[in-house]
């Protein structure tokens, strides 16, 4: 089996290679520089090469950008934000796992890859959203203080649930440490270490489920060196960049996350059937 058939066995090869480029090169750069990513780059990569491929894809991808996120990080969460996160990756992964089972194991292929797309699409819209109202959701909802153990295990979890079921779901995790008056150093950390436990514990549900196989898990290593490379410029973005920068290029991947979300909702079928 061909390492590009994910890629070339599309409508639009041309187009596939270049939207799944540019999705790896967002996987490093935003997991490193950002602490985040999957809701832009998940429906991103659907969009390219399908829903099973792509979320199998990217979940591969995360796995160098979440290990080398955390060592670049390293130490600067604490052991206060992180006790409560590992118990809820375990959780999280566990009922992300039961609802995945639920979306692919009935119906034709067709109307499997329908429902990812609408659950990848529809929970980037939320968390662009989320985003979006961010400080009126502060505003409104308190905050200020250290976060309390069990609302960072709630989140974790919830976390979890959207990680497992479409790759996303750090919006969830910011806006909930912004509420609380976290610096960007804090809470990009502790999303880094949460994400990488809670990545590996999602292989197995994909593995079982059949998602993810040695032919897409192929096709993720090709894009490997562009993710490590997006890795190496998020940290010098990360390194450099001011409070208002990193915020402001965190609303342009939400824009672009919206912009590719819109697109699966309308049905990727339906959408390069125009070209």
């Amino acid at each position: 089996m061909s390492l590009l058939n994910a890629f070339l066995d599309q409508p639009l090869p041309w187009l596939s290679v270049a939207m799944a480029i540019a999705a790896a090169f967002l996987m490093g750069f935003a997991r490193s520089g950002l602490g985040t990513g999957g809701f832009v780059v998940s429906p991103l990569m659907v969009f390219a090469i399908g829903a099973t491929d792509g979320l199998a894809v990217v979940a591969v991808l995360m796995l160098p950008s979440a290990f080398l996120g955390v060592w670049q990080h390293r130490g600067e969460a604490g052991p206060a934000l992180l006790r409560p996160l590992l118990p809820a990756a375990f959780v999280g992964t566990t009922i992300g796992g039961l609802l995945l089972w639920l979306l692919v194991s009935d119906g034709a292929m067709a109307l499997i890859h329908r429902r990812l797309e609408l659950v990848v699409a529809g929970l980037s819209l939320i968390y662009v959203a989320m985003m979006a109202g961010r400080n009126w959701i502060a505003r409104v909802g308190g905050g200020g203080g250290p976060p309390h153990p069990l609302g960072i295990f709630l989140t974790g979890t919830g976390l979890g649930i959207s990680q497992t079921v479409a790759n996303s779901g750090s919006p969830l995790m910011t806006v909930y440490f912004l509420r609380q008056g976290l610096d960007k150093t804090k809470f990009v950390a502790a999303q880094l270490d949460f994400l990488l436990v809670q990545n590996l514990l999602k292989l197995v549900p994909l593995l079982l489920l059949g998602i993810l196989h040695l032919g897409n898990a192929g096709s993720a290593l090709v894009l490997m060196p562009v993710t490590l490379i997006g890795s190496l410029v998020g940290q010098r973005f990360y390194q450099a960049a001011s409070e208002r920068v990193f915020f402001g290029f965190y609303i342009a991947l939400l824009l672009i996350g919206f912009t590719v979300s819109v697109l699966l909702m309308i049905g990727r079928d339906r959408v390069l059937g125009l070209f």
